[in-house]
């Protein structure tokens, strides 16, 4: 289940999970609807990690990783709170990817 996130709950939900995933859009942005649709698919395959999704518009946070509209969409894969890959190819593989390099197994659902 996909979390909606603001500059108030952000931080304790990226420092809640071990991995957490946030997508960021601007909305009506080419490819939101892509990134949103992956995100959920992720997020339903994947209940070990937290997922969410972040409307940039009148937030704080985004500006703090160097996401506006021109970065937008792009989703962020967290460990332990701190940022560790961004994923602009929007695939479940690649958030995967992110979360776990290749040849290496996750612990699935």
């Amino acid at each position: 289940m996909l979390k909606k996130l603001d500059d108030k709950n952000f931080e304790s939900f990226i420092g809640g999970s071990f991995y957490s995933t946030v997508g960021f859009y601007y909305p009506s942005v080419e490819n939101e609807d892509k990134m949103l649709e992956v995100i959920e698919e992720f997020s339903k395959t994947h209940a070990n990690v937290a997922c969410g999704t972040m409307d940039i518009i009148g937030q704080e946070v985004p500006d703090e990783y160097g996401i506006g509209k021109d970065e937008s969409p792009v989703i962020v894969v967290f460990k332990q709170g701190n940022a560790i890959k961004a994923v602009t190819d929007f695939s479940v593989k690649n958030i995967e990817a992110a979360i776990t390099p290749p040849g290496k197994n996750i612990t699935l659902q």
